[in-house]
């Protein structure tokens, strides 16, 4: 008994008091781009609540209900911030985006497992003040197994800051050229994110380590 008492002390200790709760009716679905030469979709979507979405995973399905982005369901990036628009660049099975084109698109936390649905065309109701750019930077080579290469969309003034996949930051530069050439001394193995901020803009990008 005293084993069983202790173990649900424990338990209440570490678990959290409040999960984390979305509030769909404060995003927004901007829009969405197809790119077929790499066979991708671009689904901008404004985050106007005030808790970020963790591992952001977004895919589209057309108006009968069939995936048409995002099939296996992946993400991207490891956060989108509150107040962020975010260009979330997916891959799609469509060829083209017929004109008048109408379905969803799912945007899932993939830590508190919550999903927002928002019809698509959408009309916003609320205000988007800021863009990033979701793979707008070029990283090359990649994976990576030394140096690699990270050009920024502007030629001077910009901050890049690398993200390991819990959100941490380990590396920050800042660069004043669009090309920075950075060694992978100390970064482990494995899948990192990097963010670029540039003339009032945020931009970013995936870079694997092997």
């Amino acid at each position: 008994m005293k084993k069983l008492l202790l173990s649900a002390l424990l338990f209440l200790s570490i678990a959290p008091t409040e999960a984390q709760t979305l509030n769909c009716t404060q995003f927004c679905l901007l829009g969405i781009a197809i790119d077929t030469v790499n066979d991708e979709l671009d689904v901008t979507i404004y985050n106007g609540d005030s808790n970020q979405v963790n591992y952001p995973t977004v895919i589209v399905t057309d108006a009968a209900g069939d995936t048409v982005g995002n099939i296996n369901s992946m993400f991207y990036l490891f956060a989108q911030m509150p107040g962020d628009t975010v260009t979330h660049t997916i891959p799609t099975t469509l060829g083209n985006l017929p004109a008048g084109f109408t379905g969803m698109v799912y945007l899932t936390d993939q830590i508190w497992d919550i999903t927002c649905g928002f019809a698509y065309p959408m009309n916003c109701t609320v205000g988007v003040p800021e863009r990033v750019t979701s793979n707008s930077i070029s990283v090359y080579p990649n994976p990576a197994t030394d140096n690699f290469t990270v050009k920024t969309p502007s030629a001077k003034g910009s901050l890049l800051s690398i993200y390991d996949v819990t959100g941490k930051v380990v590396r920050t530069y800042s660069a004043n050229s669009n090309q920075l050439i950075i060694n992978r001394n100390g970064l482990q193995s494995g899948l990192y994110f990097i963010t670029v901020v540039a003339d009032g803009r945020k931009y970013t990008g995936k870079l694997v380590i092997r």
